[in-house]
This record gives structure tokens, sequence and C-alpha cells, in this order.
């Protein structure tokens, strides 16, 4: 866990208040459909979660019956979740003690050119869609490819649509000109759900200043994830980065873009096993490098169930209360209420 002999009782008891009274929504995970996930998730205080729906490759077919397994899934246990489909479902899992599942797949090529199926996505449930994954696709470029030229003219016709329907646009795994490109052309402000500072830590999922910079400029928030080989410090590379190099990343988005556009979302898969590490780089080469499967995760913080370490290292850096709040949960809460439907 993290050092806490710093603090005195009375500062413990103020971040174990504030914690709770927080709307805490994790921008990004893949929710393993079982009791454990429920045990995590309520002993970390999470509020809700944008949970990968369907596979980023996963065809049309395939979509549908991920969604479908994930639908059924929460009414078997409506006594400890909710769908998401609109802000005050998110306020009602607070209120009834309960967690609030949003459906944001991360790839939107199983809709290919029929349009027509976006408003099928949404009336399942989706209420928030990243455009590409890694690759380049008929929207975009992902940030995988060598070469990022921008949104398609499809592209900035499917953004129009996701704004019409209600759907935040989701840009992690995109290029840096496509990234920019796509808040130019959303009426509404847009999510990175899961990212982090190129200037901190260089990679290819990273977005760079000058794109944070632009992501403030539109109102649209960034979710810092908690991943080591996203995290990691580049003169120490090997060395697993904890809490305070995570607020790092928080730091540096508020210098670049402001308090308003910044977020948690961890990335966590918790169907991740060393045998799908292995698959995925095999298709994605070394994207999570080759850290020890025990370290894959930023020190303190190796579940949901830690995420109070992420308050109390926010509130030892000195963030105010409203701060806290805002970067925990309601900074996510503003863009879904300015593109969601009532």
């Amino acid at each position: 866990m993290l050092d806490t002999t710093t603090l005195s009782a009375s500062e413990q008891a103020h971040i174990e208040k504030l914690h709770a009274e927080a709307i805490v929504i994790d921008g990004s995970i893949v929710v393993e459909l079982g009791e454990n996930h429920f045990t995590r998730y309520k002993s970390g205080g999470v509020t809700a979660v944008n949970h990968t729906v369907t596979g980023p490759y996963s065809d049309l077919y395939t979509s549908f019956l991920e969604l479908n397994r994930a639908s059924r899934w929460i009414e078997a246990n409506t006594d400890k979740v909710l769908l998401a489909r609109t802000v005050a479902d998110i306020h009602e899992a607070k209120r009834s003690g309960r967690e609030a599942i949003i459906f944001g797949p991360q790839n939107v090529e199983m809709i290919g050119f029929e349009l027509g199926l976006l408003g099928t996505f949404y009336d399942l449930g989706c209420r928030i869609m990243q455009l590409t994954y890694q690759r380049q696709n008929f929207i975009g470029s992902g940030c995988g490819e060598k070469t990022d030229d921008g949104l398609s003219n499809y592209g900035r016709q499917f953004i129009k649509e996701m704004n019409q329907l209600g759907i935040v646009v989701d840009v992690s795994h995109c290029g840096q000109r496509t990234t920019v490109e796509a808040m130019e052309a959303s009426d509404k402000p847009i999510m990175i759900t899961h990212s982090f500072c190129a200037s901190l830590s260089p990679h290819i999922r990273a977005k760079t200043d000058d794109t944070i910079r632009e992501l403030g400029k539109h109102g649209g928030v960034m979710g810092i994830t908690g991943l080591s080989p996203y995290l990691y410090y580049p003169d120490k590379p090997t060395t697993q980065p904890d809490i305070a190099r995570l607020v790092e990343h928080i730091d540096k988005i508020v210098e670049l873009a402001g308090i308003d556009s910044v977020a948690i979302g961890l990335d966590f898969d918790e169907t991740y096993s060393p045998e799908k590490r292995a698959a995925a780089a095999a298709r994605h080469g070394a994207l999570l490098g080759n850290w020890p499967w025990g370290e894959r995760r930023c020190k303190t913080l190796n579940d949901a169930a830690e995420f109070p370490n992420i308050t109390t290292g926010l509130v030892k850096r000195g963030y105010s209360d409203d701060d806290i709040k805002k970067i925990l949960g309601g900074n996510w809460l503003r863009v879904m209420a300015a593109s969601w439907k009532a």
C-alpha cells in the first residue's frame, strides 16, 4: 500500500471522507464479468467505469455477441451494477451504492461504412466509442502507424453522427494528427480515456504537449493510465513507477491544459493473463514492454481496490478537495453531460 506514515489520523480521515464523497470514474477498463470484479471496485469506492465491451478487432457479429453477454451480466446483477445510458444513471449508481457500467468499444471497424449501424450500437448502450485502435481504418490513423494522414472525409461524417446521437468521441489510440482533427471536427468535447504525456514518458501511445494543449482549448478530458510501461522514467526505464509518478503526469496536463482536462483511466484489463500478453505482443509488438508480471502496473495500484491511493497521492501533492473531485470523476461527468442525452 501507499506510504501514509507522513499522514496524521485527521489527514487520513479527511482523505477517506473525500474519496467516499467523490463520484469516482475509471475512464478505461476491461471488466471481468464475475464476482471478483465487484469486490475490487466496491473496495476501491469506484462509482462508474468505461468498459471496453467489445474486442478492438471484433467483427460485427462478434461485437453483438460481446454486447449481449455484458448486457445479460448486468441484468443478472442489478443489485450491484447498472448500465449507464445517462449522467443521471451514474448519479443513481452513487446514490444506491452500485456501480455504473458504461459501454465503450475501443474501435469502430465493425461498423464499416454502414453508418446507420452507429445508431444500433447507441441503442444497445454504447455511449463512448474510440475511433481507431493502433492501426489505420476508414476513420483515421492509429498511433501505431508510421504516418498519420488525419481524419478521412467519412471520419468527419462519422463524428457528426456520434455528436447527433450522443456518443462521446474517444481518441486514445489515435495518431496525433487524427486526435487533433477529431477535436476540431466534433461539436462536443472529446475524451482521451486512457493515455499519458509523451514529454514525460515517450511512447507511441502517449500524447504530445501540443496535442494536450489543443485538448484543453476544445474542452476535452484525458485520463492517466496506471500501467508501468506508460508511466516509466526515461532515465530509469526498468524502475517500476509509483503513485507520485502518476501524479506527475496529472500535473503536466494541468500545466498544459488546465485542471478541467485531466482524469483517471487506469487501462487495466481484469481478464489479462501472461498468455494474453504474449498474444498481444505477437500482434502489436512490444507495446507494453517486457515488464515482470508483478510490476506491470504502478506501485500500490495493483487493481481498482487501491484506487483510494490516487486520492492520497493528490492530497499529498497539495490539490484542493474540489480539484481532486474533478480529477476523480467530475471532469468525465462534464464531458458526458455535454454529449449524452438526458
